[in-house]
């Protein structure tokens, strides 16, 4: 059983909006090793130890809560970098290096070689 405070445990600062790294976070939020994918680990987990060991059932279920209260700060943080957030500047993040090769648009083997002969350009 869960119990639920209002308050985040940890509160997060945002001083503009930036879809970018917003963008980002939501790896973290849901990706295949997100605090979701965490959460649900240790939840499914302890299943397995409820009646022969009470006691590893109770930690494990005690780090998915934990997981699960990571899940909203960070998402809570990607809400309030999205928070303003207007047509222009979702379309400058868009348009960026960055979402291009996140997204498979943009050629990766033309960053790789600039990578490998000019290192010093990705610093």
């Amino acid at each position: 059983m869960f119990h639920h405070v209002k308050e985040l445990q940890f509160n997060a600062r945002v001083s503009k909006p930036d879809p970018r790294f917003a963008r980002l976070l939501l790896e973290q939020f849901g990706g295949p090793n997100g605090e979701l994918k965490a959460a649900m680990q240790y939840f499914v987990q302890a299943f397995g130890c409820r009646k022969p060991h009470p006691d590893k059932y109770d930690m494990l279920m005690d780090i998915a809560t934990e997981e699960f209260s990571h899940l909203e700060i960070v998402g809570a943080t990607i809400q309030m970098l999205l928070t303003g957030v207007n047509g222009e500047l979702k379309n400058a993040a868009d348009e960026s290096d960055l979402t291009k090769l996140l997204d498979g648009k943009a050629a990766k083997e033309g960053y790789i070689h600039e990578a490998l002969v000019i290192p010093i350009s990705f610093w």
